[in-house]
């Protein structure tokens, strides 16, 4: 066997077989020689010849000057000469692909005989610098080893710190020579005078190394050139990517440092103001590496004396979600991958990234920070921390109306539905209580705002502590969070880009998806606003899936009108607020429907609790007292408050809401029907096909279904139906029928397990997960992170349920789905929780034949991208 191989641009390794025995570097290295691209000339010793050297063996150490002198060819420079000597580097070369303690000593050729001619190229200074941490290095890797003794150890751990000292003096060359003088007998004295014996030595010392660490026993050796960019005229040191790690646009990016070693002395140049020919040259190898390895690509070079030398070249692990995205898909259309592969290449968590601001990290790098929490919406965002929902508002405003910039964080223990018009208006929110599906990171993502759950945050009067840090209302902060690693949070103003659908590359991928996804299963969106339908259309979205008709209440033009409703004395004060109401109702559901025209759109009559839309903070308090008098000034102030706060729950979640508000008081479901039909024969009456499905929520039994959907009457009493109502509105239009369904969400183990009676009511069900894992578990989803990590500790959940559908709730899903199909088989099924985006529920939903999945309209590139990549898996088996 050949104890060592050489490489170049010109000569490399190919052979699989020998390749397994040159190490993780050694195999890198004859990669890049493969490409062609100018790299530094070595070669790879293998561990026999360096276990051969270690004993001794004759002529084994001798043989190793043959590359050597080929390398000295190349470079017109000679090892141990005191003209213009070659320096080499020594890098251990690991069997498996990991860093050690200790992996790479440079400059092995510089001696007392040699250090001179090397000077007179880059210098005394450097020379001497370089010099003085060859002798400082070697005594850190010998006591690295084993067996080494105290007095001997007490020597080389004095030589190490003196030849490192001496090395940064103003006078290297004074320092090290006194140095060697004084710590000479450290090591032989040929290790300073001969640079063969200098390199035998490091060899040797190497091989007593590898026998401390298991891991790098069987390492291989790598020897390269070593090439310098401060090595007089025409030298300098650079570093590019293959393009911009931000945008993904495309060209290298980089710097470069005239008249440097590296990039730590002098000030650096952009890489697209270097000579044409070299840009040209540096452009076609960031090309080739990344039609190589398929991504992009980080390239350190040196040009001593006019010649270009790739130094080493490695994967980004900074680069934005766009830019990976951008760089696949410009791979695919060179035709270099195929579908399959830039579909199975992405990560679905990077498709969220994408439609985030990305942070640019150079700009927080002298910032503090701290990191941890729950990442309930990825992204990155900048603003002034406010703490308080209306304080933000009245800020934001002022800001517009200043035309000053208007980016706010709101922070605050928890949310509540009344926050989300500053959720909207913010660019991130933090808080400290919940968790994934808590409600500040629901509403974030329903409207592409970051969200983070930072739990050890500490609250003050308009101020928060995280660790040490005291952030007071109106800081800057800068929050990254990220889908695969820590969240962070930066204490001052960073700098972001601010992608777009149209700019990321993302429509393109999601055309790529499209040719992959069938009729039979296909993703929705949960959508409540006329921008979420148009992002969903964008995104190719194949409906509505879910419209939470509570979240349109909370507008500043409609809310107090609500409140009014919610708290009147009377049927008859309820009915003159719907009526105003329902002004607004008919206009949302125009341009949902109108938007999504010939696509169905899963209306969701009201089901929060009423007493969510009352006010929680005084001021609010105040403001609705005021209007509420002035409609009514005969009810005291004292009787409004009263009011208020009798329609409090002990357990709201499992109280007063959905389908019971409506058999309470059926004139709210009446006028969201009405409005509803109205909007849809308007658009019928226009020559367009409107598919409302009305959703019946929070249903136990097929009686509650059968009443909302047929009415029923007692004496002294009625519940008008859906039927009656089409009807009513129908006639008024004189138009024709219009294609709608009745449907429910299935969120409580009761309804699943009565699927099948409640199927005989229900042309569709809609699985709202969120409160199905609720009521299953007996879990609040505001509350679990308080314990879920004891749970994660003691290995008690495998995932969180709020994330990932829990087996029990995937077994009612299998039930209702199942029960509902033997009443109605044409049955149409989905699902709508905060889980539709999640890949591992989706393949789930899809196995047990649901039609589709809904989720925000920041999770549908998620989930069509999930989808996509089932069925090509299917396909290939």
């Amino acid at each position: 066997m050949q104890e060592y191989y050489s490489f170049s641009s010109t000569e490399y390794l190919s052979d699989p077989e020998i390749l397994d025995i040159v190490g993780s570097r050694g195999r890198r290295v004859m990669e890049l020689a493969s490409l062609g691209a100018p790299i530094s000339p070595g070669f790879i010793a293998t561990n026999d010849t360096l276990n051969q050297i270690a004993g001794d063996e004759a002529g084994v150490f001798d043989m190793l000057k043959d590359p050597l002198s080929d390398m000295e060819s190349i470079f017109e420079k000679e090892f141990n000469s005191t003209d213009n000597p070659l320096l080499i580097k020594v890098v251990e070369s690991p069997m498996l692909n990991m860093v050690n303690t200790f992996s790479t000593i440079h400059n092995i050729g510089l001696s007392t005989h040699t250090v001179e001619g090397f000077a007179s190229f880059v210098g005394e200074q450097f020379a001497y610098h370089e010099f003085g941490n060859v002798f400082s290095h070697l005594a850190e890797m010998e006591l690295l080893t084993e067996g080494v003794e105290a007095k001997r150890k007490s020597a080389l751990e004095k030589a190490k710190k003196e030849f490192g000292a001496a090395s940064v003096k103003s006078d290297s060359k004074k320092a090290v020579l006194a140095a060697i003088e004084k710590f000479g007998s450290v090591f032989p004295e040929e290790v300073f005078t001969d640079c063969y014996a200098q390199f035998e030595y490091v060899l040797k010392t190497y091989h007593k190394l590898f026998q401390v660490n298991q891991s790098s026993t069987d390492s291989a050796i790598l020897v390269q050139t070593m090439v310098f960019g401060n090595f007089g005229k025409n030298s300098l040191f650079g570093t590019f990517y293959s393009r911009d790690i931000i945008t993904g646009g495309a060209g290298i990016s980089g710097e470069y440092f005239e008249g440097s070693f590296d990039d730590t002395v002098t000030a650096g140049k952009p890489i697209t103001k270097i000579k044409k020919d070299v840009k040209a040259e540096l452009d076609k190898i960031g090309a080739e590496l990344e039609s190589h390895f398929k991504e992009i690509r980080r390239v350190r070079f040196t040009i001593e004396q006019g010649k270009l030398w790739v130094i080493d070249q490695s994967e980004v692990l900074n680069k934005s979600a766009q830019a990976e995205l951008k760089t696949l898909l410009d791979l695919h259309r060179q035709n270099v991958i195929d579908d399959k592969y830039i579909i199975e290449q992405i990560k679905p968590g990077r498709l969220s990234e994408i439609l985030h601001p990305a942070l640019d990290v150079r700009s927080v790098k002298e910032f503090g920070s701290a990191e941890g929490g729950i990442a309930g919406s990825v992204g990155a965002a900048i603003g002034r921390v406010f703490f308080e929902t209306d304080e933000l508002i009245k800020a934001y405003r002022m800001a517009v109306q200043k035309d000053e910039e208007a980016n706010f964080i709101l922070a605050m223990p928890a949310t509540f539905a009344e926050d989300v018009k500053a959720i909207e208006v913010a660019t991130g929110v933090i808080a400290s209580e919940g968790g994934y599906a808590s409600h500040a990171p629901v509403v974030a993502r329903s409207l592409g705002k970051v969200a983070l759950v930072k739990q050890d945050v500490v609250w003050g009067n308009k101020q928060m502590k995280i660790g040490r840090k005291t952030i007071k209302q109106g800081d800057y902060i800068t929050l990254n969070v990220p889908y695969y690693e820590e969240p962070i949070i930066y204490f001052g103003k960073g700098e972001l880009t601010k992608p777009s659908p149209e700019g990321s590359g993302l429509l393109e991928f999601l055309d790529v998806c499209e040719k992959h996804i069938t009729p039979d299963f296909d993703v929705h969106c949960n959508g409540d606003q006329p921008k979420d339908a148009e992002l969903a259309k964008k995104f190719n979205a194949h409906g509505i899936g879910l419209c939470r008709t509570e979240h349109m209440f909370f507008a500043a033009d409609r809310i107090l009108k609500f409140r009014t409703m919610i708290i009147a004395g009377n049927k008859k004060d309820r009915e003159k607020a719907l009526s105003e109401l329902k002004k607004f109702q008919v206009k949302d559901f125009y341009e949902l429907l109108k938007i999504m025209d010939g696509l169905p759109v899963t209306i969701r009559l009201l089901d929060a609790p009423l007493h969510e839309f009352l006010p929680h903070t005084r001021d609010s308090m105040d403001e609705f007292v005021k209007y509420f008098r002035k409609q009514y000034p005969k009810v005291s102030e004292a009787e409004v408050r009263n009011r208020c706060d009798l329609l409090k729950e002990f357990n709201p979640m499992l109280g007063h809401r959905g389908i019971r508000v409506a058999i309470s008081y059926p004139e709210i479901y009446n006028m969201q029907v009405e409005a509803i039909f109205e909007a849809a024969y308007k658009l019928k009456s226009e020559k367009m096909n409107p598919k409302p499905e009305i959703m019946i929520p929070l249903i136990m039994s097929s009686n509650e279904m059968k009443t909302i959907r047929n009415g029923k009457r007692i004496e002294g009493t009625s519940i008008v139906g859906i039927k009656e109502i089409e009807e009513k509105v129908k006639k008024k239009f004189k138009g024709g029928s219009i294609d709608y369904k009745v449907g429910t969400m299935i969120e409580l183990p009761a309804a699943a397990l009565n699927a099948d009676s409640i199927a005989q009511y229900a042309e569709f069900f809609s699985f709202g997960t969120n409160d199905l894992t609720q009521t299953t578990f007996g879990l609040s989803r505001d509350d679990f992170n308080s314990f879920f990590s004891d749970y994660n500790e003691f290995d008690l959940l495998e995932a969180n349920p709020f994330k990932v559908l829990g087996s029990q709730v995937k077994e009612l899903l299998q039930i209702a789905a199942q029960r509902g199909r033997l009443t109605r088989p044409d049955m149409k099924m989905g699902l709508c929780g905060e889980h539709g985006a999640e890949p591992e529920n989706v393949a789930f939903v899809k196995s047990i034949g649901l039609d589709y999945t809904s989720c925000s309209p920041y999770g549908i590139p998620i989930a069509k991208h999930a989808v996509a990549k089932l069925n090509l898996a299917e396909v290939g088996d």
